[in-house]
């Protein structure tokens, strides 16, 4: 209702309103008739405001309602001073006006001074007038339709020239839009003053806001692309100070299909728009919900440049145009048409046509997210009319109109829109059975408590008390599942963090919030208080699609809330001499009794107790019989700490075990904001005499860090012990760490595997060995190579740490190289992708999305990437070069013998192994045991070779006649150096391209067996063999819950498997196809790759029997394969 007290508009008091303000968009003919003539008008519309003030909008924007031939919904005007008569009158709207300005809703509408219609008296003046007179200068002409010949078309879809020819002119005419719409001359400034004239006629009737349509485009340039011209600016910064001299409190919205970086220059120094819309977040919010990453979001807000503190961005998910795809890359384009508009008939232009609820399946919890999202993020969000009730589409009317029906207000006739005949609307309301007016529409949903009309009020009602979401400053967090959208939003003493589950399943998070340390996050929804923040990372789980809004705030946590540490059950050492406490032999006689029990306690309680607790301890699964310090020194930097190599046994294990643990210690006295983050990473308590401390595994010490990045800046050479600690650089050091690398934060990640990472910044990652191992290092040494000669998609190589004993032995203490933006390694976004096939599998109603060859398109795209960078890793292996320990050697019979001898003694063995325990399997693997026992070995497929293959691996002939068949067998191709350890996990995904990683080669083996050279083929195999474990490892989550068979997924991953593998081949052949690796003969290559794939899948069989039974089945699926056996 309109606030009885309040007389009159009298303007907005806070200048800056737009940026706290929320915008709904509507279309006047589309909301409410009063004549009852099927066609929406400013009465009709008025008399629904009191819903709109209901709904909790600020805002209202409306699309152009000015007299025109409606070609173009309205944007073809052709008297810019008046209202078109379908819509009412002039009186009608200043009526309209009042009534919105006095329930405290302000109006923007449109500007349209980029064209007019055809039929304006502008164009009509124009193209009647002579050439070179002043009406014909109010828009462009030109005697042929050559000129400009750089400026796009924007209308691809309907437009084939950005010239027209009109035959009353006799001249061509530019437009920029559909040819009905003459583009106005705005490099004249008679135009610029009469479009002045015309904002502020309806500045001067009281609008609030003008959104500037398409200004990227007002003026022209010969020798340009006649966008985002300085001219242009020109214009707008004559225009905005009529506005700032005249109309204090307006605005002006523009509408600059652009990206960011161009946008930006719409905002001037704050002197030119108030507003711009934010095109490309709009599309990858979808994208971020369809692959389930917040990386689409992240990188396109990361992109976005500051802007003036008086402007503002528009963000939106819908509107009355088509969800544009102009703004994204042509593979993100692909995936968007794909996902979201499989059908021809979703499309228009370059973008899709269709409503938010219909985009997003109708799944509430979609909607709601999404919705949650335009509501927190940066700018000022914009609704547009009837997606706060989930209205549909009818993607059979033409141009856009599909998206622009009435509004639908009850189940009554025209859905209440109006009562005039059916067949006289200007077009036919929804009356699908899920999107029909008489199940979607205001009236019944606000008598739902829970519909999405009210929980959209609701959302509305929290935003606008905070303004924080307008106005507030940005910061992501980056947690370590990358389903998690997180943010901060702050200004002044307002904190809100906001946190998005992307999934469509239930996900945890950990957030790193010690920053806000003793805050008391509190549910914005429900006012619920949570826990306080500590120091550890904050665990929220988030249900699918779920979202949290909480203000951070000083209250008191919840009452049932235990604020307390675990006991820490750490031993006390007691030092006497410092470090040389520890070590009998550093002390001097008198001493050497206390030293030697304070060791024995090291070695013998701390070391055994620690060690089990620490990831990349290796020995987890023995019992440890004895550890024993083989090595060490203490390292004086600032500092000191003991960098040391331990020893240990293991029960029934042979050899011992090295292992790297750099030793630190901290004192109480240095505060217990410095001691708390090292207790999780402590040994035992020391004492000092009075003094108390920890020791603990310095590298969680960050100045420790620091150190050994500063060492091997210097190239630096340092005695320790008997031997030396050598730090070496490499080129590109200085470039990837900047010019002050010990400003950088050195953190410890927290996944540590079997070695120990730290973060440099965000410029470099530092490894550090923690097991010890003789001899070169393979991921130093192909690290080096591949930085050397500038390889593109592997972590650029820093630098490395490297312990150098005096008879030249040499042990790998530490890696420094570059790091490498990613979106987590392929195996998780295979598996990502893999679930939501499924997913999509098991609803019938997605089934044909599901099958067919385009299926997968999205995925094919990377696994052919895949392909392509693994063929030019081998390529650039395959350099010869003056380093012998990558020079290229041939293929000699001698190899391919030792080949086939390893795989008949591989196949051997695992065929023994198996047949001992083949009565331990369920019963359906036991049947694929039998087929692969029975099979034997032997490659029976097809090919030249494959005769000669069965006869070698069975033994069969004399020695000499085997011989000629090895010889037969041997391709004509090189040895080179590999990656040893290839598969999905192995490789980053770094938006469309990838990053192979960890160049360590297989674990089970010596560091010299590592660096041996052989043929790349096996690093293919590892990866197609990866395929197969990735779709097993999918079907076993997909089926986990006892609602589906594997039976009936199994066609359609067999089906993914063979695309994958066909695309990631062909990618490869098409990179690696000239390398000295690849050999020449295709059945070569066949038989090649057929022979390592059984070794690996032999392999594979033996350690899955020995450690993971339940996974028998994959590689016992890979021999069935190879060995061409009945499914």
């Amino acid at each position: 209702m309109a606030d009885p007290n309040r007389k009159g508009w009298s303007g907005v008091e806070d200048p800056l309103w737009y940026q706290d303000a929320i915008v709904y968009q509507l279309h006047v003919k589309a909301f409410g008739d009063s004549s009852q003539d099927g066609i929406g008008d400013f009465r009709g519309l008025t008399r629904r405001l009191d819903y709109l003030q209901s709904l909790g909008v600020d805002t209202l924007w409306l699309m152009p309602f000015y007299p025109s031939p409606l070609r173009d919904d309205g944007y073809d005007i052709s008297d810019y001073r008046n209202v078109h008569p379908a819509y009412g009158t002039l009186a009608d709207f200043r009526a309209f006006v009042r009534e919105a300005h006095a329930r405290g809703l302000k109006i923007i509408t449109e500007l349209v001074i980029n064209h007019t219609s055809e039929q304006h008296p502008w164009f009509q003046a124009a193209r009647r007038a002579p050439s070179g007179s002043r009406e014909r200068a109010f828009y462009v002409w030109n005697d042929d339709d050559r000129k400009f010949p750089e400026t796009r078309i924007i209308f691809t879809d309907t437009e084939t020239s950005n010239w027209a020819w009109d035959p009353v002119a006799q001249q061509y005419y530019w437009h920029r839009f559909f040819s009905h719409q003459p583009d106005l001359n705005h490099n004249n400034p008679a135009v610029v003053k009469a479009v002045i004239q015309v904002m502020r006629f309806w500045l001067d009737l009281g609008v609030d806001g003008l959104r500037l349509d398409a200004i990227p485009y007002l003026c022209v340039r010969e020798g340009t692309h006649n966008e985002n011209l300085p001219e242009t600016h020109a214009v707008i910064k004559r225009m905005r100070a009529v506005v700032d001299t005249h109309y204090r409190g307006r605005l002006f919205l523009a509408e600059a299909n652009q990206w960011p970086e161009d946008v930006r220059d719409y905002f001037g120094d704050g002197d030119e728009c108030h507003m711009a819309y934010h095109f490309p977040l709009m599309p990858r919010m979808y994208m971020a919900i369809a692959q389930e990453d917040r990386y689409p979001i992240v990188e396109i807000l990361e992109q976005t440049p500051d802007i003036p503190d008086n402007c503002q961005w528009a963000i939106f998910l819908r509107n009355h145009d088509e969800l544009t795809l102009e703004m994204v890359t042509d593979r993100e384009r692909d995936y968007m048409y794909r996902t979201y508009a499989a059908d021809p008939r979703m499309r228009v232009n370059v973008g899709i046509r269709r409503r938010l609820a219909p985009l997003l399946d109708n799944d509430p919890g979609k909607i709601k997210l999404m919705n949650s999202l335009l509501l927190s993020m940066p700018g000022t969000p914009i609704l547009y009319y009837g997606d706060e009730i989930g209205m549909g589409d009818n993607i059979y009317l033409g141009d856009r109109n599909g998206v622009r029906t009435p509004m639908q207000w009850s189940p009554d006739r025209n859905a209440g829109f109006s009562n005039a005949d059916p067949q006289r609307l200007y077009l036919p309301p929804i009356m699908d059975p899920i999107y029909g007016y008489q199940a979607v529409n205001v009236e019944a949903q606000q008598r739902e408590p829970a519909s999405l009309l009210n929980w959209m009020k609701r959302m509305i009602a929290v935003r606008r008390n905070y303004r924080a979401f307008g106005r507030g400053r940005l910061e992501m967090l980056r947690p370590g599942n990358r389903k998690i959208l997180a943010y901060v939003r702050t200004h002044g003493d307002e904190i809100v963090l906001c946190v998005a589950n992307l999934s469509r399943s239930a996900q945890p998070v950990e957030l790193d919030l010690a920053r806000y340390k003793g805050l008391v996050p509190v549910e914005m929804l429900g006012q619920t208080a949570f826990p306080p923040i500590g120091e550890v990372p904050y665990l929220l789980t988030l249900s699918r699609y779920g979202f949290y809004w909480f203000r951070l705030s000083r209250i008191a946590p919840p009452t049932w809330h235990e604020d307390a540490l675990a006991g820490l059950e750490l031993r006390v050492l007691v030092l006497f001499q410092g470090w040389k406490s520890f070590f009998p032999d550093q002390v001097e006689p008198g001493r050497r009794a206390l030293a030697e029990a304070l060791h024995q306690r090291l070695i013998r309680d701390v070391l055994p107790e620690f060690l089990p607790t620490q990831r990349w301890f290796a020995g987890k699964g023995g019992r440890i019989e004895r550890v024993a310090f083989d090595q060490y020194d203490v390292w004086v930097e600032q500092t000191e700490w003991v960098l040391a190599r331990i020893r240990v046994w293991l029960a029934d294990r042979p050899e011992p075990q090295d292992y790297g643990l750099p030793l630190a210690l901290v004192w109480e006295d240095d505060g217990e904001d410095k001691l708390r983050p090292l207790r999780s990473h402590a040994l035992a308590r020391v004492r000092a005499r009075a003094r108390m401390g920890l020791l603990y595994d310095a590298f969680a010490n960050e100045q420790f860090g620091h150190s050994l990045v500063k060492m091997i800046g210097r190239d630096a050479r340092i005695p320790l012990g008997s031997g030396w600690l050598r730090f070496t650089a490499t080129r590109v050091f200085a470039e990837l760490a900047g010019d002050h690398p010990e400003s950088l934060p050195i953190q410890r990640l927290a996944l540590d595997s079997s070695n120990t990472t730290l973060s440099v910044g965000d410029r470099m990652l530092l490894k550090g060995y923690r097991r010890l191992r003789p001899g070169i290092n393979p991921e130093l040494e192909m690290g080096r190579f591949l930085t050397e000669i500038g390889f593109p998609n592997a972590a650029p190589l820093a630098g490395g740490l490297e312990y150098e004993s005096e008879d030249g032995e040499v042990i790998a203490l530490a890696l420094l190289q570059g790091f490498v933006a990613n979106q987590g390694d392929a195996w998780s976004y295979t598996q990502d992708y893999l679930k939501r096939f499924l997913d999509d599998c098991r609803q019938p109603e997605n089934a044909p999305r599901a099958a067919g060859d385009n299926a997968h398109a999205p995925y094919l795209l990377f696994a052919a990437t895949l392909g392509r960078r693994t063929g030019e890793l081998h390529l650039a292996l395959g350099q010869a070069g003056d380093d012998p320990a990558f020079a290229p050697e041939p293929i000699t019979p001698a190899d391919v013998a030792a080949w086939l001898d390893r795989v008949r003694a591989e196949a051997k063995a695992t065929l023994e192994r198996l047949q001992r325990v083949r009565h331990r399997l369920s019963e359906p693997v036991q049947t694929l045991a039998d087929q692969v026992l029975a099979a034997g070995i032997g490659l029976p497929r097809a090919g030249r070779y494959a005769s000669l293959v069965a006869q070698i691996l069975e033994s069969r002939g004399a020695a000499s006649a085997r011989a000629k068949q090895v010889e037969a067998l041997t391709p004509r191709a090189m040895k080179t150096r590999y990656h040893g350890d290839y598969h999905l996990g192995q490789v980053l995904v770094a938006k469309d391209d990838v990053i192979i990683i960890d160049f360590e080669g297989e674990p089970s083996r010596s560091l010299a067996e590592r660096r041996v050279k052989d043929s790349p083929l096996r690093d293919v195999v590892g990866m197609l063999r990866s395929f197969d474990y990735a779709a097993h490892a999918a079907l076993r989550q997909a089926t986990a819950d006892g609602t589906c068979d594997q039976a009936s997924l199994a066609p359609q991953l067999d089906d993914w498997k063979r695309q994958s593998r066909a695309a990631f081949l062909d990618g490869y052949v098409a990179a690696a196809g000239a390398s000295p690796g690849y050999p020449a003969d295709p059945d070569q290559t066949k038989v090649l790759l057929e022979l390592f794939a059984l070794e690996k899948a032999c392999y594979e069989l033996r350690y899955e029997l020995d450690n993971r039974p339940d996974w028998v089945e994959i590689p016992l699926g890979g021999l069935r394969d190879l060995l061409s056996l009945p499914a």
